[in-house]
């Protein structure tokens, strides 16, 4: 990497068309001047493809700090890293939680509202995230993996059935956030404090907390169009 570096004062020098150039660096010693006749200066087309080289060669084996110094970096890329010990792995040996598909409705409603707007993650929250930020441990995090998640999908799809959540992505997870139609005139306040995020969740009413007997759990169901003919 030093050795490319060192290299692109004397190409950049010999393009430019000079004929000397002073450079300090550990391979050449303190300072040391290049010489070189004039008509190597004539040759631009091979000076320039070898500063091409070196200078695309030294952006690549740039150090992080370089790399992060060269430019700015979108705020949207930068993915924020969970706390520690917020691993599947680690949460499904702790002891088990009990809540109830009520309970988990309000959870979720609430983590999906502090996420308006990406707030809390800068992309939308997949079933796992949600599972750990409601705070499933033990079992009910054991026995919820990224496709079968059983503790938890008759929760989601009553919400979805409702229009107070709405799928993004299916694949390769599927990610989640608040149904337009749910924050259309507004969204029911919560607890911005993380040492006690459930706090206003009692105030989140639903029309259903039970899931049906038949059907899916996440269809709409609706009065017939002409009531006569079912009845027949």
């Amino acid at each position: 990497m030093v050795q490319r570096r060192a290299w692109a004062p004397v190409l950049l020098a010999a393009v430019a068309g000079l004929t000397t150039v002073t450079t300090s660096s550990w391979l050449f010693g303190s300072a040391t001047t290049f010489a070189f006749p004039a008509s190597l200066a004539v040759k631009e087309s091979v000076l320039v493809d070898g500063l091409k080289f070196a200078v695309a060669n030294a952006r690549s084996d740039g150090s992080a700090v370089t790399m992060y110094a060269s430019g700015h970096n979108i705020p949207e890329k930068v993915v924020l890293r969970e706390p520690k010990g917020m691993k599947v792995a680690l949460l499904k040996k702790m002891p088990t939680t009990h809540l109830t598909i009520e309970e988990m409705m309000q959870r979720i409603t609430t983590v999906l509202i502090r996420n308006i707007g990406l707030r809390v993650s800068r992309q939308p929250l997949s079933t796992v995230k949600l599972m750990k930020m409601i705070g499933l441990r033990g079992s009910q995090l054991k026995h919820g993996g990224r496709m079968n998640y059983d503790e938890m999908k008759p929760a989601l799809a009553m919400l979805q059935s409702q229009k107070v959540i709405c799928k993004i992505k299916s694949w390769p997870e599927h990610t989640w956030e608040i149904h337009e139609a749910f924050r259309e005139f507004g969204v029911p306040p919560v607890s911005m404090d993380d040492r006690m995020p459930w706090k206003m969740c009692s105030i989140l009413k639903f029309e259903r907390t039970k899931p049906p007997k038949y059907g899916p759990i996440s269809g709409v169901y609706r009065e017939p169009k002409y009531p006569d003919i079912a009845k027949r």
